[in-house]
Parts: structure tokens; C-alpha cells; sequence
């Protein structure tokens, strides 16, 4: 249901989507429970922009990891409470990106290199973005979707 990508930033957003869609509430959250059971979506929640509340540094870390290890290193990373970002790269020789979000680059090259200690003592570079040039939220087309009352 493409209408919950934006909720309305009021007191019972999803009884406006269900208006808007001539359901009711109930029936909204019901369709709503059960993508999120069906890992159609993983949760619902706030997409904040980093740079606008001061986080400028914001370092995404390449990781040589030996190919045995990736999953294991991969899913460590991933449940980092700062990382934000996690990924198995291929096409270099570092093969697990993964990002955090830091106000100065000193505190983020802080918080990367403890992370790293945790996982291993492995070959690994630390990016800095120097622009932005496009930052969109990814969105599902409005398409017509068939509704069970």
C-alpha cells in the first residue's frame, strides 16, 4: 500500500489513509500488520535527514574481509547500533561497506575504528563524502492495489 510511505504528520495518521481510501482504520492496519509479518516491509519509522540535525562526517568504511567470513563479519557490522548502512560489495578488494552517521570526522573515525575492533583486525578505508549531490527516499509507484474488506 503505497499511501503508508508518507504517514501524515498527525495524531492518527493511519484513520486519514484509511479516509482517504474509503476503509476504515481497522482494515488499514490490518493490511498494514500483515506486510510487515509477511516481510513485504521491515518496520515503520522516522526518515530523518542526517546532514540537516549536524551530522556532516559521516563516514562509510570499506572492510577486506576473508570471503569465509563475510556473512558472519556482515551481520556483526549490521548490528551495530551506529551502523546505518551495511553491505557485501564486490568489484575491489574490500568487500563489506558499511556507513555511521558522526557530526566531526574525528568523532567518526573514533566510533568506525572501535567497531573494528570488535570484528577482526582487517584491511579497511575510511570515505568521506566531499558533496551530495541526490538524496531521495525510495518509493513503491502508485499502483491500484486490491483491497479485502
Amino acid at each position: 500500500m503505497v499511501e503508508v510511505q508518507r504517514l501524515p504528520l498527525i495524531q492518527k495518521p493511519f484513520a486519514e489513509i484509511a479516509s482517504r481510501l474509503n476503509l476504515d482504520e481497522k482494515t488499514v492496519l490490518k493490511i498494514c500488520n500483515d506486510l510487515l509479518e509477511k516481510g513485504v516491509i521491515r518496520r515503520f519509522g522516522p526518515s530523518i535527514s542526517h546532514r540537516k540535525v549536524g551530522f556532516n562526517a559521516n563516514p562509510m568504511t570499506a572492510v577486506k574481509v576473508p570471503e569465509n567470513r563475510v556473512k558472519e563479519i556482515g551481520f556483526e557490522l549490521a548490528n551495530e547500533p551506529d551502523v546505518t548502512h551495511c553491505y557485501e560489495r564486490s568489484g575491489w578488494d574490500y568487500n563489506i561497506f558499511f556507513m555511521i552517521h558522526s557530526k566531526t570526522k574525528a568523532e567518526g573515525i573514533n566510533r568506525v575504528k572501535t567497531i573494528l575492533n570488535k570484528i577482526g583486525d582487517y584491511e579497511y578505508r575510511i570515505l568521506f563524502s566531499i558533496r551530495e549531490f541526490k538524496k531521495i527516499s525510495f518509493e513503491i509507484q502508485n499502483k491500484p492495489v486490491e483491497v479485502e474488506k
